[in-house]
């Protein structure tokens, strides 16, 4: 059996205009791969990149639909989240999950935290102390165990409002938070690095993400080194060499993979093979939506602490910010409760997609 056809097009869910300034998720890239025997695979995390469809259209057509290595060497591996419609025509040929295929699950649920980002600012300063507690408290009381914020205010800032939230949450309540440097405006030096992790540290933070460049392998590795809280990092690599060498240098204590920038479930999963060899735990970057799928699939057979569920804009709950989706499919491929997310087992990533639904949604 093979792939006779790729279709890679966006979409846009319907949405009011209430909706879309409240950060429902409503546009998409979505892929969708045909065999021989009309099997359709879906992603809906597909490349926004127009310039890399051709390379994943020639990778795929003609393939055998169980060449997903193949097709990731032939020119796939460019395609972002293409790779998982692959997976998803795979596994509904043969009727089984994707994480049946890669090997079962160990986890049938997973316990997730949330990503808060407010409209406005990056820099978040904007949001006052209050409207955060009390943004995070709502999900406490949704039963999410953990949140994670961005960092990216001035120096001392961040902790104060850190050792504000956690004062209301309590100490049970796990607070994460975020530099991602290469996009918050500013690069720590290390020296600042190591002064902001300090104060973090000491008010009960549990881990500081990608603090300095990401590519300052030695620098996160220093710092690592000097800090209990964890430094984690990893969600901009996209080939093996780049995990390869961040792990080898021990520049994180929890390693990142974004199974979408890594280029696919199977390279996810590899990456997360090569980090437990070298005792480093993986906890997937998060995304939301109908993008989801591939990541839980990948998620369940890796067995991470937590799965990041992004981003979150307070103080809507996950399956609010995600209704929209229901549009395009037939049945609910998971449920959230108390925290916790269920994986898929549905053949495939778990999607039960109406492409008539999709077809009308089109754009172009």
């Amino acid at each position: 059996m093979k792939i006779a056809r790729t279709e890679i097009f966006p979409i846009n869910v319907p949405a009011t205009p209430e909706q879309v300034a409240a950060g429902y998720y409503h546009r998409y890239c979505v892929v969708r791969m045909t065999t021989t025997e009309g099997v359709r695979g879906h992603s809906f995390a597909g490349p926004i990149d127009r310039t890399v469809w051709p390379a994943v259209i020639a990778a795929t057509e003609g393939a055998s639909v169980t060449d997903i290595d193949g097709m990731l060497r032939r020119g796939l591996n460019r395609g972002a989240g293409a790779e998982h419609a692959a997976w998803d025509a795979l596994g509904k040929t043969l009727g089984e999950p994707v994480h049946a295929l890669l090997g079962g699950a160990r986890m049938q649920e997973l316990k997730a935290y949330v990503t808060l980002v407010w409209p406005g600012d990056p820099s978040q300063s904007h949001v006052s102390h209050a409207q955060t507690v009390d943004a995070v408290l709502a999900y406490q009381a949704a039963g999410f165990e953990g949140v994670k914020i961005r960092c990216w205010r001035e120096p001392g800032e961040n902790a104060r409002l850190c050792e504000v939230i956690l004062a209301a949450t309590g100490p049970d309540f796990t607070l994460m938070v975020d530099r991602t440097a290469h996009v918050s405006g500013a690069t720590w030096t290390y020296e600042q690095a190591l002064a902001e992790a300090r104060e973090l540290q000491d008010v009960g933070v549990r881990w500081l993400e990608e603090p300095l460049d990401r590519y300052d392998l030695s620098g996160q590795s220093r710092l690592a080194d000097e800090i209990e809280m964890q430094i984690v990092g990893g969600e901009g690599y996209a080939t093996p060499a780049e995990f390869a060498a961040a792990l080898v240098a021990r520049s994180f204590d929890v390693i990142q993979p974004d199974a979408s920038i890594a280029n696919g479930i199977l390279p996810t999963v590899r990456v997360a093979t090569m980090a437990e060899a070298l005792g480093v735990p993986v906890c997937l970057h998060g995304t939301g939506g109908l993008r989801l799928p591939g990541w839980l699939q990948a998620a369940a057979l890796i067995g991470p602490e937590w799965q990041e569920l992004a981003i979150i804009p307070p103080t809507l709950h996950p399956d609010e910010a995600w209704s929209l989706n229901e549009s395009v499919l037939r049945s609910a491929p998971w449920s959230i409760d108390r925290g916790r997310i269920s994986v898929p087992t549905a053949p495939g990533l778990g999607l039960d997609v109406d492409d008539d639904a999709l077809d009308r949604y089109r754009i172009g």
